[in-house]
Parts: C-alpha cells; structure tokens; sequence
C-alpha cells in the first residue's frame, strides 16, 4: 500500500466542482479539427493507474491512455449528462501524470461516490453507444476491451461501496 496524499496537496482535490477544462481533455479537442491527424492526444503507455481498494482486483489498475480514452471523447463531444465529475476525476489523473516523479509512492484520495458515478456512466456508454473517439485515434484503441475493464472495474467499485469512502488513486509507471 503507498503512502496517503493529504488531499490539501492536491489542486484538483482543492477545483473539485469548478467548471475547467483539463489539459488531457484540451489536447484530445485540439486533436479534433486536425485533418494530417497531428500528435496522437492520448499519453503513451508509461503510465498504470491502480485504484486501491481493500481487495483490488486485476479490474482496478489499467493504463492512463486506456482510461482518458474510454472518457475523453465523450467530454469532447459533450455527450455526458453530468460532465463535471468526469472533468473532475481527469484533472486528479493529470495532476498524478504530471507529478508521477514526486508521487510515484503515494497515492491520493477520492470520493469512492463521485470515482462510481464516473465509472457506473461510463461502463453503460462503452456498452451501448457507439464510438465518438476521433477517425484517427480508432485504430488503436480496443473498444471491447475499453467496455470489459470500466465493467470489471464498476463491479469492484460495487462491492466496496460499503466497506470505504474514498479510493486511493496511484499513477506509476506501466
């Protein structure tokens, strides 16, 4: 288990609720109007996201690219109801990214509430809505495997709603 980030140092614990646009979120929509394709928006494979849970399984560590892939494009697309937990939760992972060096023992805090109703609305849109990822970026991203991980992870999230309150979040390297 790494070390507990008091949530004070976090600037994305301290914005929770203010409307922003994350950098992540920024590059994909920047990548939109490129028709050459540009720089692929999405972080290369370095990064592993763990959600640490009392008993974590092999659904709460995925790649950060797995994972902004899966919420980037409906943010960009303004296809989410409540956007502002996703904007949110994708602020806390850049700011894990960017600091990774500092924090690569430490692990920060979130609402296990808000990190479910993120995951919950995901896992139904990879399930049943077709793909608004960018033409270009599709070629690389597996959707069924996208749709199996936030599943597994929704069912682990579950089955801790009773047992915590917040789950501890850790960007390392892959």
């Amino acid at each position: 288990m790494k070390q507990r980030l008091d949530p004070r140092q976090l600037q994305a614990h301290a914005q929770r609720g203010t409307p922003r646009v994350p950098e992540p979120l920024a590059r994909y929509r920047s990548s939109l109007g490129r028709r050459d394709g540009g720089d692929d928006p999405f972080p290369r494979g370095r990064y592993c996201l763990d959600f640490e849970l009392p008993r974590a399984s092999d659904a709460c560590e995925m790649r950060v690219r797995d994972f902004y892939q899966a919420l980037l494009p409906w943010l960009a697309h303004d296809l989410v109801e409540r956007p502002q937990p996703w904007i949110d939760v994708v602020a806390l992972i850049d700011e894990l990214v960017t600091r990774e060096d500092d924090w690569y023992a430490w692990s920060a805090p979130w609402p296990l509430a808000e990190l479910r109703l993120v995951v919950d609305e995901v896992a139904a849109l990879l399930a049943a809505q077709p793909n608004p990822c960018a033409q270009q970026w599709l070629g690389d991203i597996d959707y069924e495997h996208l749709g199996r991980r936030f599943a597994g992870l929704q069912q682990d999230l579950a089955a801790h709603a009773s047992d915590c309150t917040d789950v501890l979040i850790n960007v390392h390297w892959w």
